[in-house]
C-alpha cells in the first residue's frame, strides 16, 4: 500500500485547517468524558477499601509481571503505575498509566489467568490489594459496585481496540498524533490552551512502536504546524484557534 503524501507544514495556525487525521482537539470535551468514566465511581472505590488491604510501592518495583499468576486485583490509591510489555524483539512497549482511582486485574481475577502486563510502581504508589474471593463476595452483595467494574471492564476492551487501531497506521506521522491523542483521554490535565499529556518522548515512542529520534522528529514537525508545544517531560496538544 503506497504511504499517503507528507504534508506541508503550515506557516501560520490563523490561516490553515487541520487534515482529517489532525481533527481539531476540543480538551474540555475530551477530558469531560474520560475523567470521569476511566476510574471506578467514589461508592465503589469505598466499597473495594472496606475489603481489601492497602500496600506501599517504591519507584521502580514490580508489583506483577506479565505470565505471572494473580489472585488478586490492584486499585491505584496514589502515585502511578506503568503498565507494559516485552516485544519478542526485546523491547518495551508502553500501553499506558495506571492513574489514582483506576483498577488493574480484573480479566485475571475474573478469567482466573495469569498477568496480561508487567505492572511497575512510578514513584512513591499506594495499591490497594484485593483479593479474589472478597472480590468475588462483594460483587455478589452489591450489584451496583459489580456493574461499575464491567464498565470498567467494557471501556479497557474499547481502549485495547484504540491501541490495536493505532499499530496498524502506516504513517508515522498519524501514528504519532493516534497515540497523543489515545494518551491523552487517560493521563493528561487541562491548561489553559489545550491538554497537557505527563509523557515524555522516550514513553512515546514505546507506545508509538518507533524509535525516540524518528518520533522526535514528527514531534518537531507537529510543533511546527501549532499542533503541539513540547516541554519537560511533557507535551501539550494545542487547541485550536478556530475550532
Amino acid at each position: 500500500m503506497p504511504s499517503p503524501s507528507p504534508r506541508t507544514p503550515t506557516k501560520s495556525r490563523s490561516n490553515s485547517k487541520r487534515a482529517p487525521v489532525f481533527k481539531a482537539l476540543d480538551a474540555d470535551e475530551l477530558k469531560k468524558d474520560w475523567a470521569q468514566n476511566s476510574g471506578l465511581t467514589t461508592r465503589s472505590t469505598q466499597a473495594l477499601q472496606s475489603v481489601g488491604v492497602l500496600r506501599t510501592w517504591n519507584d521502580g518495583q514490580v508489583l506483577l509481571s506479565r505470565g505471572q499468576p494473580t489472585s488478586a486485583a490492584w486499585l491505584v490509591v496514589s502515585g502511578r503505575v506503568r503498565i507494559s510489555v516485552i516485544t519478542s524483539e526485546g523491547e518495551e512497549q508502553l500501553l499506558r498509566w495506571m492513574l489514582p482511582g483506576e483498577i488493574a486485574g480484573l480479566s485475571s481475577v475474573f478469567a482466573q489467568a495469569t498477568n496480561p502486563a508487567d505492572m511497575v510502581s512510578h514513584g512513591l504508589t499506594q495499591v490497594l490489594h484485593i483479593e479474589r474471593a472478597r472480590l468475588m463476595e462483594l460483587i455478589g452483595r452489591d450489584p451496583v459496585v459489580a456493574l461499575d467494574l464491567l464498565r470498567i471492564l467494557g471501556l479497557r476492551i474499547n481502549q485495547l481496540f484504540d491501541t490495536l487501531a493505532d499499530r496498524g497506521i502506516h504513517s508515522l506521522e498519524q501514528r504519532v498524533w493516534a497515540t497523543l491523542e489515545r494518551i491523552a483521554k487517560f493521563n493528561s490535565v487541562a491548561v489553559p490552551d489545550g491538554v497537557m499529556l505527563r509523557v515524555s518522548q522516550s514513553d512515546l515512542a514505546q507506545a508509538a512502536s518507533a524509535s525516540r529520534q524518528r518520533v522526535n522528529q514528527q514531534l518537531r514537525h507537529l510543533q511546527d504546524q501549532g499542533l503541539v508545544r513540547l516541554g519537560y517531560r511533557n507535551i501539550v496538544l494545542l487547541k485550536p484557534n478556530n475550532p
